[in-house]
């Protein structure tokens, strides 16, 4: 098995992307079926096709759909940042990218031309298991954005083809789990081969599905009002299953998002796999401003928002606005360690081209080349450290892992799940404990039992653990809470420069207006360009 196949696959089909738009079919079916499939080699480069379809370093890209983030340039990437603004439409490029029918064809057709071949059976069921979890995790996907979807099943035909109206989203979910069931039955929990390393284990899956559970759960309780603790059960099974599996948390939070992580820790569960002058990304360059790192190379492509940066909490478990260990002149300190590992902050040095660490000054007053409003310089004065590199002289070909499924998800799903059946429980403040231990913070004990503060809690949790890997959108969806924070103007550092930095009372740089029209942004529109090709998709969803 020869795991160049994953990254020269991968490489082929972005470069094919690049050149064309996304794929309408997999090139898998260019190969003769006659001279094709016929030896576990060739299942195996058909496979790693497949695994190209996982999500990848474009979701930093996504979470400025998120109050978390905002994009500089909201009209580009086919008008993405449009999603936070409440302005995208049908016809917007970037709603027919996550509308991916092309990948669900990609993975049936592996799927189908498997089931064909006569190779060792373990292996075979093993190939099935992993084409399996990637297809149910590309209609999970689309169902929390489409809702309703047509549902292609076994047989890899077109949607053109298959001109199949919309199934409830409750159908494609059940299709999704009954898949996951299939994965974690024919995956192994660990890869003897050194080559097998970053390949799809039953410790993803069952974190797959406890992400599905979890979201029907909440589907149901916060958007219509019914609790189902049976849901909530099994997303609270799956993820204490994995809590068995030998997973743990690394001690340092920034290093997990570095290309020296690769494969190579306790605590990453699944990740996009990249590789050193074969296939890389280049977020550094999207998460610098211009002027910093040993290039000064930087797009300032996605800006963190003053309410993300003031949100994390100060050590003693407290809110800036609450704590006495808050200093306004020196607003980052004695706060969640994650803060300085995940931002630039304004004051605080960062590496210039010339090899010396100088404050980082994006006020527009200090004339620096990280200016606000310059090109290069962002829209709030906050910039990412997180899925940066500063030191790489190569900020455009960085290979660092995305990570999809981390331990410490595995903890605030637990602890959530739980919250919601069994506040009582006291596995939630062990799980919840765990993650905060790292970030230099105390323990939630006397909130245990307490559901409604523990809640918030812990949603505040899966907020700052996960910014930039594009988490947040999604929960904002499910905990129908995106109309109150998504109906709020994004804002930056304060615009007095003489004002003190870390005071949230003084006026600040407006980055962004936002809406979030609740009669209708909880369910994305069906792209025109489909409906247009496929009636068979009429009505459009509510609202568009």
């Amino acid at each position: 098995m020869k795991r160049k196949y994953i990254y020269l696959l991968a490489v082929i089909l972005v470069a094919s992307s690049c050149k064309k738009g996304f794929l309408d079919t997999s090139p898998l079916d260019q190969s003769s079926d006659a001279t094709y499939w016929k030896t576990a080699d060739d299942a195996q480069t058909g496979l790693n096709a497949v695994y190209a379809t996982l999500p990848d370093s474009r979701d930093f890209w996504r979470d400025c759909s998120s109050d978390n983030s905002v994009m500089t340039n909201a009209w580009g990437e086919g008008g993405m940042g449009y999603i936070s603004m409440g302005t995208y439409s049908a016809t917007d490029g970037y709603i027919a990218e996550e509308w991916r029918y092309d990948n669900i064809r990609r993975a049936l057709y592996f799927i189908d031309k498997l089931s064909t071949m006569t190779i060792d059976a373990n292996l075979k069921k093993r190939f099935d298991a992993e084409a399996r979890f990637i297809l149910a995790m590309r209609y999970f996907r689309m169902a929390q954005l489409f809702g309703d979807l047509p549902l292609i099943k076994e047989k890899p035909v077109t949607l053109e083809e298959s001109n199949l109206s919309r199934s409830p989203k409750q159908e494609v979910l059940d299709y999704a789990l009954q898949n996951v069931e299939t994965a974690i039955a024919g995956l192994p929990a660990t890869y003897g081969a050194a080559a097998d390393k970053g390949r799809i284990t039953k410790a993803a899956a069952l974190m797959l599905r406890a992400n599905i559970y979890l979201y029907m759960a909440s589907m149901k309780k916060f958007h219509n009002g019914q609790n189902d603790a049976a849901l909530w059960t099994e997303a609270a099974k799956s993820a204490n299953d994995v809590t068995t599996m030998g997973y743990d948390l690394e001690d340092d939070y920034s290093s997990l998002f570095k290309k020296e992580a690769n494969n190579n820790n306790k605590e990453v569960i699944l990740a996009y796999q990249y590789v050193q002058d074969k296939f890389t990304q280049f977020l550094a360059v999207l998460a610098s401003p211009t002027g910093t790192g040993i290039t000064g190379e930087g797009w300032a492509s996605f800006c963190p928002t003053r309410d993300l940066i003031d949100s994390y909490e100060c050590t003693d478990g407290k809110s800036i606005k609450t704590s006495a260990l808050y200093d306004l002149n020196k607003p980052y300190e004695n706060r969640d360690a994650r803060l300085k590992m995940t931002f630039m902050l304004p004051g605080v040095p960062v590496l210039r081209p010339n090899g010396t660490f100088t404050p980082y000054q994006p006020h527009p007053s200090y004339n620096m080349p990280e200016r606000m409003n310059n090109e290069g310089g962002g829209l709030t004065g906050y910039m990412y450290l997180k899925f940066n590199d500063p030191t790489n002289p190569k900020p455009g070909e960085n290979w660092a892992n995305w990570p999809i499924y981390r331990y410490s998800e595995t903890l605030l799903i637990l602890a959530e799940a739980l919250n919601e059946s069994d506040p009582g429980n006291t596995k939630i403040t062990w799980a919840m404990n765990k993650v905060r231990a790292r970030a230099g913070l105390p323990g939630v004990d006397a909130l245990l039992g307490d559901q409604a503060k523990m809640r918030d809690a812990i949603r505040e949790e899966r907020r700052h653990e996960f910014v930039a890997e594009h988490k947040r959108y999604f929960d904002l969806l499910r905990w129908k809470t995106a109309e109150l924070v998504l109906s709020k103007p994004a804002y930056g550092i304060n615009s007095n420069v003489a004002d003190p930095v870390g005071d949230w009372t003084k006026p600040m740089f407006k980055a962004q207006d936002r809406v979030f029209n609740v009669n209708k942004n909880y369910i994305w529109p069906v792209p025109q360009s489909v409906i247009d090709r496929n009636k068979s998709l009429l009505p459009q969803n509510k609202g568009w």
